[in-house]
């Protein structure tokens, strides 16, 4: 049986107990800005002629059927950089798209295989011609293009995943802000450093390799708490890092580094999802090493790997449910999320193999960072120079561990 850390702390139960009840509520019964959706009951009238009597008899009869609800006139755009066979980034977002569908019944549509802004701005545009409501690009790569235009759909909404207003003119020197880019910022750091705990303590080799996708904020965070796990659970480990530059699509290229890496001695081999994952997950199971991957539940997905410390896994659908009620209600300009393990949004998933003393090791930690006594911080100064001393071997730094 798949193992699964929970969330067990008051608070966060609490706030995913919510979460779980509003998602769980039929559209039927939502009550949303004093509106309170119901079903309606319609007369139909049939008519039956008894041939053999020559008679002509008139039936009634009453049935039910839902109201529209505001939900259910919505058009939504899922733009995906791969598709959801990644069982990884792709597949989480598919899946959260495809329940919250199926719970609200609105228009979905979904463009894959465009992994960048350029590939995927001809698409936006045109969706947003044709009057969808909520476009939805899963991934940083579509933060500029978002918001270049953006403007001339001000009542649409793009939601962009992985993304922050502060980064645009990062990205795109002078590129200005727009209020109708609703942004979900997702938080790697705390996953990352468990993930790295469990690798520090299955390697046998003391050489564990990480590979990455492109080197934006949110992976870099991931990785250098994944390095602060390995140092916390196994000081004389080593890890090895590389970055895909700026394709979070490179199977190939992935594979053949997590391949390098297991040459160089490592018998560990984690990824920061899309199609990293597939590539390092394919590489782990021809060498017979351990690996993790993000996004999606892969120990569910995958119960067949037998070396699969388990998945940092995201429940998208809890950030989508959220953004389209703020759609709904009118109150999504300029809107941000943050999905993090307190919230419920972030939690991970252990492999079935994984040592029970090393998954109660990592429950005990798990529980500190949703209780706030163990809080991950980085040095940010070390994403643009990583070379200087106090960035070695981490950035990520521990408090209350």
């Amino acid at each position: 049986m798949v193992k699964k850390i929970r969330a067990l702390s008051t608070t966060a139960a609490a706030v995913v107990a919510v979460v779980a009840l509003v998602v769980g509520l039929g559209v039927g019964a939502l009550a949303l800005g004093g509106q309170r959706e119901v079903t309606v009951t319609r007369t139909v009238v049939s008519t039956v002629t008894q041939t053999g009597a020559g008679v002509t008899v008139t039936q009634t009869a009453t049935v039910t059927a839902p109201a529209q609800t505001p939900f259910s006139k919505l058009k939504v755009l899922l733009i995906l950089p791969i598709d959801e066979k990644d069982n990884s980034w792709n597949k989480a977002a598919y899946d959260a798209v495809m329940k919250l569908k199926e719970l609200y019944g609105f228009e979905l549509s979904i463009e894959r295989n465009l992994f960048d802004g350029t590939k995927a701005e001809p698409y936006a545009v045109d969706y947003a011609r044709r009057g969808y409501n909520i476009i939805i690009g899963q991934g940083i790569q579509y933060m500029v293009m978002f918001h270049k235009i953006a403007p001339q759909f001000p009542n649409t909404m793009f939601l962009c995943v992985d993304c922050a207003p502060s980064l645009v003119g990062v990205f795109e020197p002078g590129a200005k802000v727009a209020p109708n880019v609703y942004n979900i910022w997702m938080t790697l750091g705390e996953g990352g450093f468990l993930m790295g705990y469990i690798a520090g303590k299955v390697t046998k080799s003391n050489k564990i390799g990480i590979v990455g996708g492109g080197r934006v904020p949110s992976i870099w965070e991931g990785h250098e708490a994944f390095k602060l796990g390995v140092k916390m659970a196994n000081p004389n480990a080593e890890v090895l890092e590389a970055y895909m530059p700026q394709s979070w699509a490179d199977v190939a290229g992935a594979k053949k580094a997590a391949q390098s890496m297991v040459a160089a001695g490592a018998d560990v081999v984690s990824a920061s999802g899309n199609g990293i994952d597939v590539g390092v997950t394919e590489a782990a199971l021809e060498s017979g090493v351990w690996t993790s991957t993000v996004y999606a539940d892969l120990p569910t997905l995958r119960p067949d790997i037998q070396k699969l410390m388990g998945s940092i896994v995201f429940r998208w659908d809890i950030v989508f449910d959220a953004a389209i009620k703020d759609y709904i209600r009118g109150t999504w300009k300029n809107g941000f999320l943050t999905a993090t393990m307190a919230s419920g949004i972030v939690t991970v998933s252990l492999g079935k193999n994984v040592p029970p003393e090393v998954e109660q090791e990592v429950m005990n930690l798990y529980e500190k960072i949703l209780s706030g006594t163990l809080k991950i911080t980085f040095n940010y100064g070390c994403f643009d120079t990583p070379d200087k001393p106090e960035c070695k071997p981490t950035a990520a730094i521990a408090h209350g561990a």
